[in-house]
């Protein structure tokens, strides 16, 4: 243990100013640094204060400051699940005309609508489609590219939103089943599209780039216009009644009551490419209709007979255009900017 150096005694100090050597001075002034009456007594001595100086030779320990223990959080409890069906047109192994668009329908409101794009994605020939979604209301997203879809393609739309939560509100949680993934194959057979001019009252038929036929026609007199635009074919009748009531017709001159052979429905609000062989007269060199396309019996026949759900038919030359709601295939007339301001993920 280190000792401590105490101040000379009165005595030691007197034979050191005095100068003397003598053997006696010399020990009592040893004794007197090396022992301390405190170290003597084994009381370790006060420390010495220097605060004239500004120092001190102790600095005082300082008390340690407790460490705060942390609140935990509380883990709010699990909401409710409500599970989340879908449904995915067209169904699974159809074969479908380029025209036609992919809807996918929830059976709740989705409002994590970039969630959902993430996990509906779409294969063109195996390679991702370059289309995108648009959300038509909260429920539900349609799918198309910029253009037709090529002929000849496998299209495949893959669902997998296992486990995706697509809605919460403060009392549920709105979730896609885990065994609610699913894998749906269309396919194209070839890209038919048939182009109507109101112009020269012809209907020509491309199949996969080459014109196959050309018809005349009868368009929508003035009051009753064909609607222009891009309109896809959807019901398909043998032989369908239609009469003026339908329309809901009220002018005398306008009343019909017809049975039209070969009829093929190419918008919501009642419009058809048929035969009319009331109209031979006047196909193929001026309107008269009451806004469907009239074709000769032998030509409704052939476009009856090769075409299926989804072929695009697009007229030119009328003045009134097709509503982007009123076809299968009208949503085609959306402008793409506008489509993909109407997408979460903007088609990425």
């Amino acid at each position: 243990m280190a000792r401590h150096l105490a101040a000379p005694s009165v005595r030691a100090r007197a034979a050191w100013a005095a100068g003397g050597t003598s053997a006696v001075a010399v020990v009592a002034l040893a004794a007197t640094l090396l022992i301390s009456p405190a170290s003597a007594a084994g009381v370790a001595p006060a420390a010495t204060d220097t605060s004239a100086t500004g120092t001190s030779t102790a600095a005082p320990t300082p008390t340690p400051t407790p460490t705060p223990t942390p609140t935990p959080t509380p883990t709010p409890p699990p909401l409710p699940i409500t599970w989340v069906g879908v449904t995915v047109t067209p169904a699974n192994g159809t074969f479908i005309g380029v025209g036609y668009p992919i809807t996918v329908r929830f059976s709740a409101n989705v409002w994590r609508k970039a969630d959902a794009e993430r996990h509906m994605r779409v294969l063109l020939n195996g390679k991702a489609a370059r289309g995108a979604w648009f959300w038509k209301d909260a429920r539900t997203a349609i799918y198309r590219q910029k253009a037709f879809w090529p002929g000849h393609a496998r299209i495949l739309v893959r669902v997998t939103l296992g486990g995706v939560e697509l809605t919460r509100t403060t009392t549920r949680s709105y979730v896609f089943p885990w065994g609610g993934n699913r894998a749906v194959l269309l396919r194209t057979p070839r890209s038919l599209i048939a182009r109507v001019s109101a112009r020269n009252h012809r209907m020509t038929v491309w199949i996969d780039g080459k014109q196959v036929k050309s018809f005349g026609v009868s368009l929508g007199k003035p009051g009753f216009e064909t609607r222009s635009g891009i309109k896809t074919t959807m019901d398909r009748y043998l032989k369908r009644h239609m009469t003026s009531q339908e329309l809901g017709l009220t002018n005398p001159k306008d009343q019909y009551d017809l049975w039209a052979p070969y009829s093929v429905r190419i918008t919501y609000s009642g419009e058809f490419v048929h035969g009319a062989p009331w109209a031979a007269s006047r196909i193929g060199r001026w309107n008269g209709s009451h806004g469907c396309t009239n074709l000769l019996t032998a030509d409704a026949k052939w476009f009856y007979t090769h075409t299926i759900v989804g072929d695009p038919v697009v007229t030119i030359g009328t003045s009134r255009t097709t509503e982007y709601y009123n076809s299968l295939g009208a949503v085609f007339n959306i402008p793409w900017r506008v489509w993909l301001a109407h997408s979460a993920l903007k088609g990425a």
